[in-house]
């Protein structure tokens, strides 16, 4: 008995420090590997015990906000996998983490593209909708006159992939929905997709969503490349990549 008792002793503060150990500081992603969706990749997790969570990329430092030691951000897709290292902080001292970005295919060259597309939009009439013949890497954000959104992934000297937004009160209306179509059209020519058969398949999507028939949008496909829809509350949203 008295063997015993000497056992439990020793026991308790093992047990303790087990304890303590499994609440040190840490960073758990849910992935160490991440695949592009659309023109990002979003990683997640937690960090236990962090009072600041930062990660690297392209030489710069972002900081992450948590909420409750969850986390969430997104890096933009490149031609080539990303080693992002993520380090958390709790005021005395800190770790680190790396994880991989997967790479995508490029769906043009970007500088090509843009040329392109600000010589259509002279030709047509249209001089004050050009978008920047060089661009830095990241995600840039372009209005065309008639009210549709770009979203454009640049990274180097490729176009990564473009995000098509919409508002929901211009898709109510016919010359909103008209724009939108005609901004589509546009790029998927530019890009080397069959705009025509991209359109149709959408608009086919989009009635059937409208009639309640479906509310599971597909992907479509054209010559490689892939569009992805997603109706939000605000609009739509096509994801454009390779």
């Amino acid at each position: 008995m008295k063997k015993l008792k000497y056992f439990l002793i020793l026991l308790v503060p093992i047990f303790f420090i087990v304890l303590s150990g499994c609440s040190d500081l840490a960073i758990h992603t849910t992935s160490n590997s991440y695949s592009p969706s659309g023109l990002v990749a979003v990683v997640k997790g937690k960090a236990t015990k962090a009072s600041k969570l930062t990660y690297g990329l392209d030489g710069k430092q972002h900081t992450v906000q948590m909420n409750d030691g969850h986390f969430a951000f997104s890096v933009p897709v490149s031609s080539s996998e990303q080693d992002i290292k993520i380090t958390a902080s709790d005021g005395q001292q800190q770790v680190t983490k790396i994880i991989t970005i997967r790479s995508a295919k490029p769906i043009a060259d970007y500088t090509s593209l843009a040329q392109e597309y600000n010589y259509y939009a002279l030709s047509s009439g249209s001089p004050t909708d050009q978008i920047p013949l060089v661009a830095q890497d990241g995600i840039f954000k372009y209005t065309r006159p008639n009210g549709t959104v770009f979203h454009f992934n640049v990274q180097g000297s490729y176009l990564m992939g473009i995000s098509v937004y919409s508002s929901l009160s211009n898709m109510k209306s016919k010359n909103g929905m008209k724009d939108f179509e005609t901004s589509l059209y546009s790029m998927s020519s530019l890009i080397g997709a069959d705009s025509k058969s991209v359109l149709k398949n959408l608009n086919k999507q989009l009635k059937n969503a409208k009639d309640g028939n479906s509310s599971n949008m597909k992907q479509i496909s054209s010559n490689g490349i892939h569009y992805n829809i997603n109706l939000a509350t605000n609009g739509i949203y096509i994801y454009i990549t390779k």
